[in-house]
């Protein structure tokens, strides 16, 4: 058995969206990929592979919508979560869950809408964008939205979104996708970076958070990343000693208390220095379908290929490719519609 934790969907309120934004809008390239809103070539891409199911994700929503923000935004979120619980509910033999999405722009109504979709919709968690510069998750403004994750025992997945008009993306490079091919890696470094520095595990010990494309360049630069803990006195602010003052563990083990996927798109070494970082209990099988221009059938067995050839004992790859998935999200094998979650009224209960 497979579960594919991460693969996202286009979901009709999203598509109606974006083609009333015309064909040369942002986000129309999305159309593009028929197997994100055309379920009978997902489906068929799906069946190709016995025991192989998916969990869907959300394209990230300033790709739906760039202005980011507003009522009509957080209406569209709402509609989306709506369907993809709708779709999840239908086809239960080929999608094991589902992510929602939120209007992470306006952090209020980004909780609210996480707290309906894992309480009443049967969401396993919530999928929040990684953009330093506009959405800086590490924010005071974002602290009531991992507390009610942690709370309702939710997963957070990690998405890095950024674009060619992003700042420090040259704009000559934007042909050769370098902005995401090598910018959302490191987006995704700094974001998870910059939350362990504002103690999100400290506060919240029990926070499932889940950093897409193997934690992005974490496993490559543990090394320097330990470094930083012993250079404090070459930041003459004296910030960074504060922070590390602050902590209460090496800061490398923060870093380890990630969950990780293992969408590194056929690069079997990569996914190797991903499972010897994090440990074979941290690491669940994604392949980012359907964003392979296939509708998956390259990315799937791809990945496949490069979880098998890492780990050769059964068991371990047995947790990789969906032990992990029903320990850390609750999901079985026999599980055909995620469980209704109750939001604690208790503030300081651990769950």
């Amino acid at each position: 058995m497979k579960v594919d934790i991460w693969t996202h969907v286009l979901s009709p309120s999203y598509v109606g969206h974006l083609e009333g934004r015309g064909q040369q809008g942002p986000g129309a390239f999305l159309l593009t990929q028929r197997a994100l809103y055309d379920l009978d070539v997902r489906r068929s891409v799906i069946d190709a592979y016995p025991g192989y199911r998916q969990i869907l994700a959300p394209i990230p929503a300033p790709h739906i919508e760039p202005s980011l923000a507003g009522p009509g935004l957080v209406e569209l979120v709402r509609r989306n979560n709506d369907e993809m619980a709708e779709l999840v509910e239908r086809y239960p033999e080929q999608f094991a869950g589902w992510i929602a999405a939120t209007p992470l722009a306006d952090p209020d109504a980004a909780t609210e809408e996480a707290e309906r979709s894992v309480r009443e919709l049967g969401a396993l968690g919530v999928q929040l964008e990684e953009d330093a510069i506009n959405l800086p998750l590490h924010e005071e403004r974002y602290k009531p939205l991992f507390a009610a994750m942690e709370q309702l025992d939710a997963a957070v997945w990690l998405h890095p979104y950024r674009t060619p008009a992003t700042p420090g993306s040259p704009p000559e490079t934007a042909p050769f996708l370098l902005w995401s091919v090598c910018g959302w890696t490191f987006d995704t470094t700094i974001t998870v970076s910059r939350l362990i520095f504002a103690g999100i595990y400290d506060r919240h010990p029990n926070l499932k958070l889940i950093a897409h494309h193997g934690g992005g360049v974490i496993p490559l630069l543990s090394g320097r990343i330990e470094l930083v803990a012993h250079a404090g006195k070459l930041d003459p602010t004296g910030t960074l000693d504060e922070q590390l003052e602050r902590l209460r563990k090496p800061l490398l083990d923060y870093f380890k208390m990630l969950y990780v996927d293992t969408a590194m798109f056929g690069g079997e070494h990569a996914v190797r220095c991903v499972v010897e970082f994090f440990g074979v209990d941290r690491v669940m099988f994604g392949s980012d379908a359907p964003f392979d221009t296939k509708g998956g059938s390259y990315f799937i067995p791809r990945t496949i290929s490069d979880v098998e050839g890492v780990v050769s004992d059964n068991a371990e790859s047995a947790m990789i490719f969906h032990g992990n998935a029903e320990r850390i999200l609750g999901i079985t094998s026999g599980d055909r519609e995620p469980a209704r979650q109750t939001l604690s009224t208790d503030t300081g209960a651990q769950p």
